[in-house]
């Protein structure tokens, strides 16, 4: 059995009773007067499709693979990903913390902040080196946007929280550069990655 789309359905359904006539009678003749059936040709009519759906997976992995390219990566990492509503206009952005040899020392690994453009995809705002989960959100804000909470530590460097607060453009790059948070900071935002 031949499977149609829901427009070639929808058509077939409504054109069905006028080529086929209605109750058994017979079919209206749809020519036009002086037209000889034989001068009718098909107009090829084309009825316009939605737009496919494109999922927040498939926005993710466009967003990655963009980043990779724009690094001459040539293989993709592994990652864990959140999202969220930095900037508080409503559109939940994109974190990746990437894993692997390319990515992670022994002080951490990369983390990635996406800012949502809506249709125009995702635009990367921050590559932020050597931080480690957990990573938070936290209440507070600079320059519109929620600070991020991140683990930092190892290679050398004490362990502990930092914020990466947002400067107007982006966050910092090396969160082992800012002063430590008290203890129990972490707990005073959103988990996002563990």
């Amino acid at each position: 059995m031949r499977k149609f789309d829901g427009a070639r359905l929808l058509l077939a359904c409504l054109l069905a009773p006028v080529l086929f006539g209605c109750s058994g009678g017979p079919a209206l003749d749809l020519a036009a007067p002086g037209i000889r059936e034989g001068d009718m040709q098909p107009t090829g009519i084309a009825l316009p499709l939605p737009e496919p759906l494109v999922t927040p997976a498939q926005r993710r992995d466009a967003a990655l693979s963009a980043f990779l390219e724009s690094r001459q990566a040539g293989e993709t990492p592994g990652y864990r990903d959140a999202q969220v509503d930095l900037d508080g206009d409503g559109v939940d952005d994109l974190l990746l913390l990437l894993d692997g040899a390319n990515w992670c020392g022994n002080g951490g690994c990369t983390l990635l902040v996406f800012h949502n453009g809506g249709e125009s995809g995702y635009r990367l705002v921050t590559q932020t080196s050597v931080t480690h989960p957990p990573i938070a959100v936290s209440r507070q804000r600079h320059n519109g946007w929620h600070d991020l909470l991140v683990g930092v530590g190892g290679a050398g460097t004490q362990g502990g929280t930092v914020a990466l607060q947002f400067n107007g453009e982006s966050y910092p790059g090396d969160p082992t550069l800012l002063a430590l948070l008290a203890d129990g900071s972490m707990s005073q935002g959103q988990t996002l990655i563990e």
